[in-house]
């Protein structure tokens, strides 16, 4: 009977240790993916979202599709362009513009005084006067002459007299013009101390070279305006990529000396014919719409797109690449004031200025609270928990 109980108790007991033995590595499994599941998110306050610099938003769509790699400079043509300068000796009375001013044809720019532009307004009531008496005297000399009173010699000087007086009323006035001055006020006994260099084109201040009070020479540029409207893109198309250029074509660059990365748009308007010798290029004219923030001779990197389609993509600072797996991080919000971020898997694309091409991922995330900047931070973040097994 003993026996018989001690091998019951014997049953039991074996029983018991397989049921703990089963029981153990499931309880690990199932702490091992709690574990896992918590290394892939991490809670943030928005305090430190605000530090870390995160900003969310949408997928963006580009075209990254084939395209020619070139670069060049921002122009301007030559008309618009302007140096403003007088056209007589004179000081700087007043400069109604700063640099980087927006101007109308027309405003006047700059005031300039010289006791010479009254002299010259003086000369041309002068020969205004030296004109009328002139072409009266002729009028009394043809009428002898035909009386036959008048000596021909006399009827012959007052003449010459009488167009000398008239071209030097003509040349006074264009002077005066050139001046910025009206000939016909000038002769109604109104004449003015000051003349005003006046804008040729609407258009921007770029440079002030003077101050007021100093004394300038004629030709001596004062301020120097530009046009933006036809603003363009001078590219160097090298040989082998001419046959896949071609007018409307979309070109998307940037400007390296900027340091936000920011992308235009423009596209091909003319293809050069003639090729340079020494670099083995022709020029590539491209328009783009009006940047205010864009400056001519800026060199630029350009690609000439040969496929316009847009794909879904994200900026550079937005994806994060470790041990070949590619993701990005979107945000849960889960209430008193702390937000918890979210890693997604993708397959990556073409990457092409600064952006990746989002092929697939998990459908689950929402796309409209990507986080766009500050993914790095979150990265590090997470490192920090994963070495420590805690968030």
């Amino acid at each position: 009977m003993f026996n018989k109980y001690k091998y019951i108790i014997s049953l039991l007991t074996l029983t018991v240790i397989i049921n703990g033995c089963n029981q153990q590595p499931a309880e690990e499994e199932h702490h091992h993916e709690e574990e896992a599941h918590g290394e892939e998110e991490i809670a943030l306050s928005k305090e430190q979202i605000q530090q870390a610099g995160i900003h969310l938003g949408p997928f963006d769509y580009q075209p990254l599709g084939q395209y020619i790699t070139t670069n060049g400079t921002i122009e301007l043509p030559p008309n618009n362009l302007a140096s403003i300068t007088p056209i007589m000796n004179g000081f700087v009375e007043s400069i109604r513009f700063l640099e980087g001013a927006e101007v109308k044809k027309g405003q006047a720019l700059v005031s300039l005084k010289n006791p010479d532009y009254i002299t010259l307004q003086q000369e041309y009531i002068q020969a205004i006067n030296n004109f009328n008496v002139l072409e009266k005297e002729l009028e009394r000399q043809r009428t002898l002459a035909k009386a036959e009173v008048g000596a021909q010699k006399k009827l012959q000087q007052t003449e010459a007299d009488f167009n000398n007086a008239k071209a030097q009323k003509s040349a006074l006035s264009e002077r005066l013009k050139y001046l910025g001055i009206s000939p016909a006020k000038v002769a109604q006994g109104n004449i003015q101390n000051m003349i005003y260099l006046t804008a040729p084109f609407d258009g921007t201040v770029t440079s002030v070279n003077a101050h007021n009070g100093q004394y300038v020479k004629a030709g001596e540029p004062i301020m120097e305006l530009i046009n933006r409207e036809h603003m363009h893109l001078e590219l160097q198309l090298f040989q082998k990529d001419i046959h896949k250029v071609k007018e409307g074509q979309k070109i998307i660059f940037k400007v390296p000396a900027f340091e936000n990365n920011k992308q235009y748009e423009g596209e091909v308007s003319l293809v050069g014919k003639n090729m340079n010798p020494q670099t083995k290029t022709i020029r590539v004219h491209g328009h783009f719409h009006e940047e205010f923030d864009l400056i001519a001779g800026l060199y630029v990197e350009a690609n000439i797109l040969q496929d316009t389609s847009k794909v879904r993509v994200l900026p550079e600072e937005a994806v994060i690449q470790n041990e070949g797996q590619y993701y990005f991080f979107t945000e849960n919000e889960k209430g008193n004031g702390t937000s918890t971020f979210i890693k997604n898997a993708f397959t990556p694309g073409t990457t092409s200025h600064n952006f990746t091409e989002i092929k697939a991922f998990s459908n689950e995330a929402d796309t409209t609270k990507i986080v766009k900047s500050g993914s790095f931070y979150l990265k590090s973040e997470m490192n920090k928990g994963e070495g420590g097994h805690h968030h």
